[in-house]
């Protein structure tokens, strides 16, 4: 696992349909175009917006919401 320590991520599979695998793979592209240098790829892409999602949703739950991960944390978590 690279340098990471163990528990700061745990492996989570799931089935999507194949047009929603298309719509991640356009999303990466559009991170490498819009950030150059993250070499970003489809897991960081579907990470970034799924984070994206749960901040919206706890926030129209009212939770409080610890502190964002950033782009720079994503990132770190790549192989």
């Amino acid at each position: 696992m690279g340098d990471r320590p163990s528990g700061e991520y745990q492996l989570f599979n799931l089935r999507l349909p194949v047009e929603t695998l298309s719509r991640l793979h356009r999303y990466r592209d559009y991170l490498n175009q819009t950030q150059p240098g993250i070499d970003a790829n489809v897991s960081m892409a579907a990470r970034m917006l799924l984070f994206r999602a749960l901040d919206q949703v706890e926030e129209e739950m009212g939770i409080r919401k610890k502190a964002k991960a950033g782009l720079h944390d994503l990132v770190r978590g790549k192989k």
